[in-house]
């Protein structure tokens, strides 16, 4: 490719009328011009790639933007779409899509006129030509109510995930039964510590012992973790008090700081927090929950009153007992006097010589009948034995006489002694003349010796 030429200037200084001097760059046009380039020609789709290099940028990647809710419309697919809109002279608003894997991690429910935080990254949809915010996370926004309880519901999953509530049934803690020092982690102002002493020096009086706290507002998480920390191995139960109020006033006992201080307490603590209807998540991490800071007094301490009722009525228990114990010994004791008269005693004894004498007399005659009875089968069985022997022998002489016989019959020389001959050549036994020739020597063996003879004839 050639070089395009340098373009030369040339630098003058006219006076102009007024006497003022100016000041101008004038241009040398190069005698050999190059071609003017055509502008490039992008096609959609890479016009669509321009615009998204360019939104890739630190100035619209993972940015946090506040605004309102509006035109929410769930997808089947579990896709979230709805404008963030901000409400006021321009009513500005983006398009925003919150992917189905980052919907599911959501804290609380989306509706519109929900004011909200969203972090994400600005993107382009090229096949629509539409810009849009996509959501990476979505959390509520820091004014209002409903902002408020949807940042409690947000802490309650996230509590519910780690296991710190709800606080088992096996692992809640009952206040002990006689305690000598109660903690209370509460206000220093309000009325809730006079309530609570009232009722403890009118039931059970005691020491109290007051962590003082910030109960609402900025930092009130901070002070009552710090109160509860500071009863640990001081007290033997805390209650954790505080009046009624707006949602927004016990706000504080929601937040996951306090509440993981109280299930971590070693320590039982008594939740005692607004009045009956009022609900906050330290009360599912507290070993109790009752519904005013009076009711917490009542139920850490018994009513001596009630104690003094119940040792009176021990008391009687144990006289009456006592007197039923001993005239039941009494009327014992006339009876074993009874029972060790000498004339009783001697009487006694000699009945049970005569009970002896005669468990003596049959255990006697058992043991000669169980002899004799002994003595008959071991008879019988003698007789069987001998009978049973003696057909055995008779048999068995019978069976031995006839296997002689059989021996007898199968010897070779018994035949001689009724007139045959065992004909033998050569020490074998002639069985066929086929065997013989004229001329050959036998041996003829007789019952008593043998013969020698020679073949003249065969027949």
């Amino acid at each position: 490719m050639a070089k395009k030429a340098p373009v030369q200037t040339t630098l003058s200084f006219d006076e102009s009328e007024s006497g003022s001097a100016s000041t101008f760059i004038s241009p040398v046009r190069d005698p050999n011009p190059l071609p003017k380039k055509e502008p490039d020609v992008l096609t959609v789709s890479e016009l669509g790639e321009r615009i998204r290099d360019i939104l890739d940028c630190d100035g619209l990647t993972n940015i946090t933007v506040t605004g309102e809710v509006t035109g929410y419309r769930p997808n089947a697919s579990g896709h979230l779409y709805f404008s963030l809109t901000e409400k006021g002279d321009t009513d500005a608003a983006v398009s925003c899509v919150m992917w189905k894997y980052a919907a599911k991690n959501l804290a609380f429910p989306i509706k519109d006129g929900l004011a909200v935080n969203i972090t994400g990254h600005v993107d382009f949809y090229p096949p629509s030509g539409r810009m849009q915010f996509i959501i990476k996370k979505i959390e509520p926004a820091a004014g209002g109510k409903t902002g408020l309880y949807l940042q409690k519901e947000q802490w309650r999953k996230q509590l519910e995930a780690e296991g710190t509530i709800p606080r088992p049934e096996s692992e809640k803690r009952s206040p002990p039964l006689f305690p000598t020092c109660v903690g209370v982690v509460t206000s220093k102002t309000g009325s809730v510590l006079q309530d609570i002493r009232n009722v403890l020096s009118r039931r059970y009086p005691l020491p109290v012992l007051l962590a003082p706290a910030q109960v609402q507002g900025a930092g009130a998480e901070v002070s009552i973790v710090s109160a509860i920390e500071s009863l640990q191995g001081k007290v033997d139960v805390i209650i954790v008090a505080r009046g009624g109020g707006s949602f927004e006033d016990l706000f504080v006992f929601n937040h996951p700081d306090v509440v993981r201080a109280v299930r971590n307490s070693a320590v039982p603590i008594i939740s005692a927090v607004g009045h009956e209807t009022d609900v906050t998540l330290v009360d599912f991490a507290s070993d109790r929950r009752v519904p005013t800071p009076s009711a917490a007094a009542e139920t850490v301490v018994p009513d001596r009153a009630i104690l003094a009722n119940t040792l009176e009525e021990y008391r009687r228990r144990i006289h009456d007992r006592t007197r039923s114990i001993i005239a039941e010994n009494h009327r014992t004791v006339a009876e074993l006097k009874l029972r060790v008269d000498p004339s009783r005693l001697s009487r006694r004894l000699d009945m049970m010589q005569q009970q002896t004498a005669d468990l003596a007399e049959r255990i006697r005659s058992a043991f000669v009948r169980r002899i004799e009875s002994q003595r008959d089968l071991l008879s019988q069985m003698q007789e069987r034995i001998f009978k049973g022997a003696s057909a055995k022998i008779k048999t068995a002489s019978l069976e031995l006489a006839g296997e002689k016989e059989k021996i007898l019959a199968a010897d070779p020389k018994k035949p001689l002694e009724r007139g045959y001959a065992l004909v033998q050549m050569g020490g074998a036994v002639v069985r066929s003349k086929n065997q013989l020739k004229k001329d050959d020597r036998l041996t003829l063996c007789l019952a008593d010796g043998e013969v020698t003879a020679t073949v003249e004839k065969i027949i």
